[in-house]
């Protein structure tokens, strides 16, 4: 019976020595593919990633991320207070921390491009809000439509993540 368990022993001790080489090699950096504690930095996680989705946005259906994204902003002492106007379904219009802003005109819903500006317009007043208050990230826009999601990066995190993805340009994010 001992044998079997100092077998065990060895192979544990075997298999975490293993781990950490592994666990080194991936930390070393090379000349050719660098790898640095930002390029571990996970663009997809729910602390940077909120799906929106332009169909609920557009509809000014807020309650659908709102929450989400609150929630990101609660640790930059930020929150955002979004309000239809009292005439919205004609004006389009809605009050984000109090700034009256259109999401889209007549003519881009009757174009069907209400469903790219409707996101563009709401993002860009909140990144405006971002800066106001001396915050360092923004909101980027990632993909469209139903997969809308928002990704809240720094600018370095931005360059990263675009250099990561540069030879699939759907996985790049972009500013409204």
């Amino acid at each position: 019976m001992r044998h079997p368990l100092i077998i065990l022993c060895a192979l544990m001790v075997v298999s975490c020595s293993q781990k950490s080489d592994i666990s080194k090699q991936s930390d070393t950096v090379n000349e050719n593919n660098s790898v640095t504690a930002d390029s571990k930095f996970d663009f997809y996680s729910d602390g940077v990633l909120t799906y929106i989705d332009a169909e609920e946005l557009c509809e000014f259906n807020f309650d659908f991320f709102l929450p989400q994204l609150n929630q990101k902003l609660t640790k930059k002492e930020l929150k955002l207070d979004v309000q239809t106007t009292d005439d919205y379904e004609q004006s389009f219009e809605i009050k984000i921390n109090g700034q009256k802003i259109k999401l889209y005109s007549n003519e881009e819903l009757s174009n069907g491009k209400f469903w790219d500006s409707g996101p563009c317009n709401f993002f860009r007043i909140v990144n405006n809000i971002l800066k106001e208050k001396n915050i360092d990230e923004q909101f980027y826009l990632l993909y469209g439509g139903n997969d809308l999601h928002a990704v809240f990066l720094t600018k370095d995190q931005f360059e990263l993540m675009s250099k990561t993805n540069e030879n699939d340009k759907n996985e790049i994010p972009y500013l409204p």
